[in-house]
């Protein structure tokens, strides 16, 4: 793990253990490769391998995530077999290729397009932050089919194998957190892509975008609950080693303070997720709870990170120490899959009957 973050490279020896697990497929059904997991089952899987290093939290959740609930939900059989399946048994690797250079959290004003051919569709654009873009074995992409469409019309969703005719992928160095995940940028230079490729009706892509947000919502705060436990334990030993006026560092009360204050937000955050969980395992709306669920766990695991860095003193500033990494995951969590601000225009709309995704 050490090793992996240094040089910002993910090991791909680590799939096969968890493979031989079961651990990958999730929720996706068995019928299609999946483990066939209730949430609350698979957010507990994700929020335990997640408290001992995030990265891998995102491996467990991928095949349920955007790309394989998507092919679920939206593609056809053949499809599913021929690219849902693998994904699912954790024989593949595959990122959600939605945000662009200029379109981040309104994915809507996205710019690249794709035109029709005899043979399919050519793609031509540039996405940007990007899971997986260099291990991954194809993508999810999306592109404007219709010219001049604007906002989520006329978007369509594609399946880009890596190796497609025209396209490049580059990654990024430098990250702040998550660093052994190969994040990074999918540039397509009239990228040929086969018409059976295409992913749900044409011009219809959007609705194939939005429709695993939620689950990937829910399965990120599992992750985060998971990076809480990790840094809770970590807190807990380190107290108990260092030694400050002759006296151990959790014998004095502001410790003792901070340490419960971490204990209370990771079982608030863990009681909002697996709530939520158990909505969407009952068939219940569960929009709201992932959301709070979400919003709450993400800035609870900034506070207890940065509060266990300053515990850590000096040692904390050292990426020897597992409370660093901690503290530079939990700002990436505070970004991806919804900023705090996106969450919290999310839940004011719902609340004022103006709901979307």
């Amino acid at each position: 793990m050490a090793d992996a973050e240094r040089d910002e490279q993910f090991p791909p020896q680590v799939v096969a253990p968890l493979r031989e697990a079961g651990l990958l497929g999730g929720t996706i059904p068995v019928e299609w490769g999946g483990a066939g997991l209730d949430h609350v089952s698979h957010a507990l899987v994700v929020e335990e391998v997640s408290s001992r290093w995030q990265v891998l939290g995102s491996l467990v959740a991928m095949a349920s995530g955007p790309v394989g609930r998507g092919l679920l939900t939206h593609g056809t059989d053949a499809q599913r077999e021929r690219w849902l399946r693998p994904l699912a048994e954790g024989t593949a690797l595959a990122g959600y290729a939605l945000t662009e250079p200029d379109s981040g959290s309104d994915a809507s004003a996205m710019r690249t397009r794709a035109e029709r051919t005899d043979a399919g569709y050519v793609l031509t654009g540039a996405k940007t932050w990007i899971d997986w873009a260099n291990d991954g074995d194809f993508f999810l992409t999306f592109a404007r089919t219709e010219p001049g469409s604007v906002g989520a019309k006329g978007i369509s969703a594609f399946i880009v194998p890596h190796d497609a005719p025209g396209l490049t992928t580059t990654i990024m160095r430098g990250k702040l957190g998550m660093r052994a995940l190969s994040v990074g940028e999918l540039v397509m230079d009239e990228c040929e892509v086969a018409a059976e490729n295409l992913v749900g009706e044409p011009g219809r892509g959007f609705a194939v975008a939005m429709s695993a947000l939620e689950e990937a919502r829910l399965m990120v705060a599992a992750r985060i609950s998971g990076g809480i436990a990790g840094v809770l334990r970590a807190v807990a030993a380190y107290i108990e080693e260092r030694e400050l006026f002759g006296r151990k560092l959790g014998d004095f009360q502001m410790t003792q303070a901070k340490v419960a204050d971490m204990v209370v937000a990771l079982e608030c955050a863990r009681t909002l997720t697996f709530r939520a969980a158990m909505l969407k395992d009952r068939g219940l709306p569960a929009s709201r709870a992932v959301l709070t669920a979400k919003l709450f766990a993400q800035e609870a695991y900034m506070d207890v990170s940065r509060d266990a860095v300053q515990l850590f003193g000096a040692y904390g500033m050292s990426e020897e120490y597992e409370v660093n990494r901690h503290f530079r995951d939990a700002k990436v969590s505070e970004v991806t899959g919804g900023t705090s601000e996106i969450l919290r225009i999310l839940l004011s709309e719902q609340v004022r009957g103006r709901s979307r995704r």
